[in-house]
């Protein structure tokens, strides 16, 4: 069950944040990736949701094993499985237009974008502000009213 709310709660993530146009969002020719790194109940969820649409893109879910295929990424799960190569994920991903999302611990301290934490047997979620503005991209007001803590 929680595996398929993170699911449901990565692709909402999407319709929220705003791409530059540099990461190929003025052509409807292109998926919208999610890529995966780690293994994680949350890529059979993605997978049962892919084809859907997101910003008029048909979803794809990419699994990721290394660093060189994130190329066409929009946004990149991390799971809790990855945090030995987290230091490495996010170097590599730095100020490159994707949306970095994990339900590891402390994430967004970290330098990620999006954090799942759980409170209260609720899953919630912190956003690292700066970290979304280094990778050139916009959050709506209406996800950042919905997050747990913000970090500027």
């Amino acid at each position: 069950m929680e595996s398929k709310l993170k699911a449901a709660f990565i692709y909402n993530f999407a319709k929220f944040v705003e791409w530059p146009a540099s990461a190929g969002n003025d052509t409807t020719d292109q998926p919208f990736v999610i890529g995966i790194f780690g293994d994680d109940r949350v890529i059979k969820e993605l997978m049962a949701i892919e084809d859907k649409t997101v910003k008029g893109k048909k979803l794809r879910v990419r699994i990721l094993s290394n660093t060189k295929r994130i190329n066409g990424c929009h946004v990149i799960f991390i799971s809790a499985s990855e945090e030995n190569n987290l230091i490495t994920i996010l170097n590599t991903l730095k100020n490159s237009d994707i949306l970095t999302v994990s339900d590891m611990n402390n994430f967004i301290e970290k330098g990620g974008i999006i954090g799942f934490v759980r409170m209260e047997n609720k899953i919630r979620f912190d956003i690292n502000l700066k970290a979304a503005e280094e990778s050139n991209l916009k959050i709506r007001s209406d996800l950042l009213s919905l997050a747990r803590k913000i970090k500027h």
